[in-house]
Parts: C-alpha cells; structure tokens; sequence
C-alpha cells in the first residue's frame, strides 16, 4: 500500500513539473488584433474612428500536425458601432422614412503548405450587427383634415416607430478537414447601410477594435459529433 502512494505521489509531482511545451503538444493557438477603436458621440450620435464603407481583413497564421480529428477554432470579436437616423418632413411624397445599418464577418482558411482546401463552418457571412429603424406618420395630411376618429374608427393621427436589431459581436467558427502544416486564417467584414431617403435618413458602421483568435483543437467522435 505505501508503495503504491509512493508510485501514485511521484507521478503527480511529475506532471505538475511537466514542461509547458508538453502540455501544448496536443494543440496551438495564434491570434492578431486591430486596436483601431469606434467611438460614438454622445452628443449627435455621430461615429468617429473604426472602419466604414470598406471592407478590410485581419490575418494571422497556424501550424497544424497529422492526425484525424484535428479542428480549428476561430473566435473574431468585434466592437460595432450603428448609426441609424430617421426623420419625416410635411415636404416628403411619403410620410415614411427607413434606415437600415449592419456589419457582416466572414472567415476564410487558405492551406499554405499544399493540401487540400478544408471546410469552413459556417462558410457564409454571419451578422455581428444590424439595425432597421422606420418612422411613419400620418400627422401633416391629417393636420390638414382632422386627427380626431370618425365612429367608425377610421381615420385619425398616428406616429409610428419601428426598429429590429440583430447581434453577434462575437462568433465561433469550425474548420475541419485539416492536414499537416500551416494555415492562413483570415477575417473580413463588410459594413452595409441602406436609406429610402438621402435627404431625410441616415446610416453609417464603423468597426473596431477587432481580435481574432485561432486555437487547434481535436474531436474525439468525428462519427457522430454531439446530439441535442
């Protein structure tokens, strides 16, 4: 028995002592950062700094060894910043006024040491952010007739504000199929702003600061992946 706990002790303290480049043989990991920062004025809304109108990539590289089962992880995380503006004018042909702002991340792996393209999960675009806002109203037509509802309930003044938002800010993407040697990840994003009116909306994004992480990890049931 006491040689037993003897042999059992030894072999904890040898792992705790365990060099790290032991602990790190099962894996690796890589990243890169884009400090650029997005800032929004609190007095107008305004958004300075950061990348708008443009699409622009991040990159970094990572080295992969034999053996199935080995996947990538790629985490790009991100500060988005949305401007969306309405307004509506006696002036306008429409008493409507949309404004839509978003970004899109996209990931990409390129081999760099001559095998074959692996699969990226998901291989579309994902949205880290978006943002439509719609204002309408009938108050300028209205004014002109009355704003008080007839029996019936028609008729009447009316305001009416919209808004649908969607976010990330932050995604994990799988690449799978990997072979020995190193890899290119990239990160693009494409900014995307849409007004039904230039004189009476506004829209902008701008991106930033931005880190993408890259780490190598493996899937012990290939087969059948996780059930929910």
């Amino acid at each position: 028995m006491k040689k037993t706990m003897l042999v059992a002790t030894i072999f904890v303290i040898a792992a705790l002592n365990a060099p790290v480049g032991f602990a790190q043989s099962s894996g690796s990991f890589n990243f890169a950062s884009l400090p650029m920062q997005c800032v929004v004025n609190s007095s107008n809304g305004a958004l300075t700094g950061g990348v708008g109108g443009t699409v622009t990539s991040l990159k970094t590289t990572i080295k992969t060894s034999s053996g199935n089962g080995n996947v990538f992880v790629v985490n790009p995380s991100a500060v988005v910043g949305l401007l969306t503006n309405a307004t509506i004018s006696s002036k306008q042909a429409s008493a409507s006024t949309s404004s839509q702002a978003g970004v899109d991340f996209q990931v990409t792996v390129t081999p760099l040491s001559g095998q074959p393209d692996p699969a990226v999960i998901p291989s579309a675009p994902v949205t880290y952010e978006d943002r439509f806002i719609q204002l309408s109203s009938n108050l300028f037509s209205a004014i002109a007739s009355q704003c008080l509802a007839n029996p019936d309930g028609s008729g009447g003044c009316f305001l009416s504000f919209s808004q649908s938002t969607l976010g990330a800010h932050s995604f994990n993407w799988i690449v799978a199929g990997l072979q020995s040697g190193n890899y290119g990840v990239t990160v693009q994003w494409t900014p995307s702003t849409l007004v039904s009116d230039g004189n009476y909306a506004q829209a902008a994004t701008c991106v930033g600061p931005v880190n993408i992480t890259v780490m190598q990890n493996k899937v012990f049931t290939q087969s059948t992946g996780i059930a929910f």
